[in-house]
């Protein structure tokens, strides 16, 4: 089976809804159906394809009041779909389950998640399912144990393998509607392994998905950090455009600011899933609702830019370009309105 193949199933065809833009014309547009909720923006794993190592962020867990107050206010607007995750790794917040039994006595039809299942996930595992979880995702980045260490940092290959497992059999035994997911971010470091991956999880999980590896969002720096050693680093130059999941991901209008309710960690609403500096702020939602923070006139204006095609400067820039580009943070942004000089890539 072709990686195209891969990508007709249910995740696959919830990308390409999420990817369109067909309807990116309007500033004020109505709340889309998914909100994502960024309870945590730490992570275990140090992933090489991923910007949260290098994260500027102070990291912590999200407040716990503001997460059951975006809960129970996003099922009050007609919002149907929640995801405890974004920049970090949910299970890392000690309040998942409780979040999950939240979602789910509000009446939310899907409540769903992405981890990386490692260690630190085993303990907690069991209860967030038991709590109402509709779907869960294990991004797993190679088909064995070496070539993960060398993609995620972490000697974790078996642990994961074990808690796919477990899910799986959880499933088998008490929620046969859990669906289950597996998801691979390609790059040519690791896509040898790929079938490896899904001759390992395939007959345990819904889907194994390859996601074309594309730096969204906030760029990569090289890690220059002891523990980083001779770890592998890849940016702009190792995505290939042509793929035609990538061919829409880095198109303007950007389909995220129509299709995307990202709340970060700390309370505030990002135009942008891959926002791990905090660049593109748009509302603050400890001072406005849900759709006060959707039509803020920052975002109508964000929008508005996306449209006439003028992003110079901002974060998006080197995003549609796939090339390193000085930005300058939204207004929002109050701490940090200095601009951003993407270092050159160390050879």
């Amino acid at each position: 089976m072709s990686r195209e193949e891969t990508r007709q199933g249910y995740l696959g065809e919830q990308v390409r809804r999420r990817l369109d833009n067909s309807s990116t014309k309007s500033i004020t547009p109505t709340l889309p159906t998914k909100m994502s909720i960024e309870i945590n923006n730490s992570c275990n794993h140090e992933c090489y394809f991923c910007q949260n190592p290098t994260m500027t962020r102070k990291r912590r867990v999200m407040d716990d009041d503001m997460v059951l107050r975006l809960i129970r206010e996003g099922a009050e607007e007609g919002i149907s779909e929640v995801s405890f995750y974004s920049g970090g790794e949910p299970f890392l917040n000690k309040r998942l389950a409780a979040y999950v039994a939240e979602a789910s006595a509000c009446g939310y039809d899907y409540i769903y998640l992405s981890s990386n299942g490692g260690k630190a996930v085993t303990p907690r595992l069991m209860p967030v399912l038991e709590a109402g979880l509709n779907s869960m995702k294990f991004s797993i980045n190679a088909g064995n144990r070496e070539t993960y260490k060398l993609v995620h940092g972490l000697d974790e290959f078996d642990d994961v393998i074990a808690n796919v497992e477990r899910v799986a059999a959880y499933r088998k035994n008490h929620n046969p509607d859990l669906k289950l997911f597996v998801t691979f971010v390609e790059t040519a470091l690791n896509q040898s392994t790929f079938e490896e991956l899904k001759d390992r999880v395939g007959g345990l999980v819904d889907e194994v998905v390859a996601y074309p590896f594309v730096v969204i969002g906030t760029p990569l720096v090289r890690r220059t950090d002891e523990k980083s050693g001779d770890r592998p680093f890849i940016s702009y130059d190792s995505t290939n455009r042509k793929e035609d999941w990538n061919v829409q991901r880095l198109r303007l209008p950007c389909y995220q600011l129509w299709n995307y309710l990202n709340v970060t960690v700390e309370g505030y609403l990002s135009a942008c899933c891959s926002d791990y500096n905090n660049d593109l702020l748009v509302a603050n939602l400890n001072e406005t609702t849900l759709m006060g923070a959707w039509h803020s006139p920052e975002f109508q204006g964000f929008r508005q830019r996306h449209i006439d095609r003028k992003v110079q400067g901002t974060l998006c820039e080197g995003c549609i370009m796939q090339k390193e580009r000085p930005y300058t943070p939204l207004t929002l942004q109050v701490d940090n309105v200095a601009e951003h000089v993407i270092p050159e890539k160390m050879e």
